[in-house]
């Protein structure tokens, strides 16, 4: 069903995705930061709703804006049809049967933080890629991942350098190790790790 979506997570990062959200505790929260058409949203709702239990907090401007390579992607996308994007990203989760397990929040991730206040089991950076957006973003809402939850960053390859699309490859190069993060994993272009500490979240 994801497959359905145009995105750009699929195959093994996909299924690694999906499984990171279904391996939450019951009751989970997971937040998606950045879901333009919902191709990864499926995959995190989709496990939840295997679970029988959790949300999936989807926040994005929903407007094909984002850092200077992505914008011309988007838009090209966006362009393609009619349909406002929100309007495309709910009927995805609807043919996908997810809907009811999605909170979306229409706002940028920088703003939206200013009113959150729930702890959260999975964090997934899947937004604008410019360094000091994601480094502000990162710092933003990392300190509401509980400790022993899931951070994914997508697009962060090891060495991945592209102007302005390379912020979350240097995210997880300086900051996503250990002692803070254990059980760091590369899965195609999506790191993920586990929270071990709060310490140096301010890095």
């Amino acid at each position: 069903r994801s497959r359905r979506v145009p995105g750009w997570t699929r195959d093994a990062e996909a299924v690694r995705l999906a499984q990171a959200s279904f391996g939450l505790p019951d009751d989970a929260v997971v937040v998606e930061l950045g879901s333009f058409l919902g191709c990864s949203s499926v995959l995190l709702a989709g496990a939840r709703k295997l679970r029988g239990s959790g949300r999936v907090h989807c926040i994005d401007p929903f407007d094909a804006s984002g850092d200077t390579f992505s914008t011309p992607i988007y838009r090209t996308i966006q362009d393609s049809e009619s349909i406002p994007l929100r309007a495309r990203f709910e009927k995805n989760l609807e043919r996908a049967g997810v809907r009811e397990w999605v909170d979306v929040h229409t706002a940028r991730a920088e703003d939206a933080v200013d009113t959150w206040k729930t702890p959260i089991d999975l964090l997934f950076f899947d937004g604008h890629q410019s360094y000091d957006v994601v480094m502000s973003t990162y710092r933003a809402w990392t300190p509401f991942l509980k400790k022993g939850g899931v951070l994914a960053v997508h697009n962060s390859r090891t060495g991945y350098r592209q102007e302005s699309h390379d912020g979350s490859a240097r995210l997880v190069e300086e900051l996503v190790r250990p002692p803070r993060y254990t059980d760091v994993e590369l899965v195609k272009s999506i790191t993920f790790a586990r929270k071990a500490s709060d310490e140096g979240v301010e890095a």
